[in-house]
């Protein structure tokens, strides 16, 4: 499965069927609700993980368990997962892949 997908899919992102409403916006058949109708790139941007699972209330959890080093106390993140070693935005899906990791563990 595509990781942007599964992602979507841990974090509770509806995927209905989507039918195109006034002004061009999509609304799912399932929830009812407009939304874009592509899944964001979350590989591209980790921020935008970060937003998701700050949404699920498990940003804490998630940091402190899978980003944070053993005994460390501060609230960093490592800048690799971040951005790369040009210093451009990290677009190799680290954050995510760690996010979805640890969803999943959770799950069980």
């Amino acid at each position: 499965m595509d990781k942007n997908r599964e992602f979507a899919d841990l974090v509770g992102i509806c995927r209905g069927k989507i039918e195109y409403g006034p002004h061009g916006l999509s609304c799912c058949d399932k929830c009812k609700e407009y939304h874009p109708a592509n899944i964001p790139d979350y590989a591209a941007d980790p921020r935008l993980v970060l937003r998701e699972m700050k949404r699920i209330g498990k940003l804490e959890e998630f940091l402190r368990n899978k980003i944070y080093p053993l005994g460390s106390t501060g609230y960093n993140i490592p800048i690799d997962y971040l951005v790369d070693s040009n210093g451009d935005l990290e677009t190799t899906g680290k954050l995510v892949k760690k996010a979805i990791e640890f969803l999943k563990e959770a799950k069980r």
